[in-house]
């Protein structure tokens, strides 16, 4: 059975918090074309930081949810992979741009997504 009925409710929380996660992301498109974003220890703006932040904030949840609707077996793969990248990204980023970034716009989205993570991993077993 798909759609929004059977799916467990910590994961249509989640459903909700990505939306608003997607749709914030591409509000704030413009902003980080400019002001650049890190990815894995270095800093890139423009066409570069556009199309990370595109992955890992619009394709990767999107794809997500597209996948938790219908109940594809590869979802929680999908989203281990795309959080997990996120994650990493996030934990170099601490050590090697926390003075340019700063520790909050750090270590926010790295607990959300951890979080995230979590919930995805304890109901894997709704997409089995």
């Amino acid at each position: 059975m798909k759609g929004w009925k059977p799916i467990p409710l910590p994961l249509k929380i989640l459903f909700v918090v990505f939306v608003l996660w997607t749709t914030g992301s591409l509000l704030n498109l413009s902003s980080l074309y400019q002001s650049g974003l890190p990815l894995l220890g270095v800093f890139v703006y423009g066409a570069p930081a556009a199309l990370v932040a595109i992955f890992l904030d619009v394709i990767g949840p999107l794809t997500f949810l597209y996948a938790l609707w219908n109940r594809k077996s590869w979802a929680a793969k999908w989203a281990f992979f795309y959080i997990g990248l996120f994650i990493l990204n996030s934990t170099v980023a601490l050590f090697t741009v926390r003075e340019e970034l700063g520790l909050p716009q750090i270590l926010v989205p790295t607990i959300a997504s951890t979080i995230f993570f979590i919930v995805i991993y304890r109901r894997r077993a709704y997409f089995e």
